[in-house]
């Protein structure tokens, strides 16, 4: 299910913010394909590549990068609620934080550099990741899905080790709509990850109750009944 729905707010993305499909449709005389409130915040014609009055504006005006911080290696665990960012994404777990809310990574050394990954919560960035922190006001999940079509490869730099610089990923530019856009698409999408995320959440959960059942179920300690009562208050 999370597979569907991240792929709907992602498809919503590039129809709207890469591919321009309502302003294309709109210069074709093609039907309306969403609801009008919405399909009237679309431009009528394209200017320069990109829908009028739309503008190419660079990651820093949008958001603070900040280089991570090296979290000892016997403070990361396997398991654990807080996870700990690296260059390739999530590389452990900690109950420490340096970042909280909607929270954006980028790999910064390394094959993966470049790569870009959300959490909602808290979160260690670790040294060889930075912490893309959106200004006031601006939807995380839109700047999380531009910073994802954006194009990060022009800016890699090294052969043997890979990396990209905050500043260069603070110069890359993105498509800027406005305001009134991005709050609507957020009014969609967000709905999508958070239910994501609550799907997340109870398949830890079940986990994490079969994991402790198992063994009882296998020794007699506890029976059939009384586990799947168990279960059923776990979700």
């Amino acid at each position: 299910m999370n597979k569907t729905l991240e792929a709907m707010a992602r498809a919503i993305f590039k129809d709207w913010f890469v591919d321009f499909g309502p302003t294309r449709a709109k210069m074709e005389g093609r039907a309306p394909y969403m609801a009008p409130d919405i399909w009237s915040l679309f431009p009528e014609r394209l200017d320069d590549g990109k829908p009028e009055g739309w503008a190419l504006r660079p990651v820093r005006d949008f958001a603070e990068l900040r280089g991570g911080k090296q979290l000892e290696k016997e403070r990361i665990a396997a398991v654990g609620t807080i996870p700990v960012f690296g260059g390739a994404g999530v590389m452990g777990f900690t109950d420490e934080h340096n970042a909280d809310g909607f929270v954006i990574s980028v790999g910064r050394v390394g094959a993966y550099c470049g790569q870009f990954f959300s959490h909602r919560g808290k979160a260690w960035i670790n040294n060889n990741a930075s912490l893309i922190r959106q200004h006031e006001g601006i939807s995380g999940e839109w700047l999380f899905q531009s910073l994802r079509h954006a194009d990060i490869e022009v800016i890699k730099k090294g052969a043997a080790q890979p990396f990209v610089s905050n500043t260069d990923v603070g110069n890359m530019p993105i498509i800027w709509p406005g305001e009134v856009v991005v709050g609507r698409f957020a009014e969609i999408v967000v709905p999508l990850m958070l239910r994501m995320e609550h799907n997340d959440a109870e398949a830890s959960t079940l986990a994490a109750t079969r994991d402790i059942l198992s063994p009882k179920l296998m020794s007699g300690e506890v029976r059939v009944k009384d586990a799947e009562n168990l279960i059923g208050e776990a979700t």
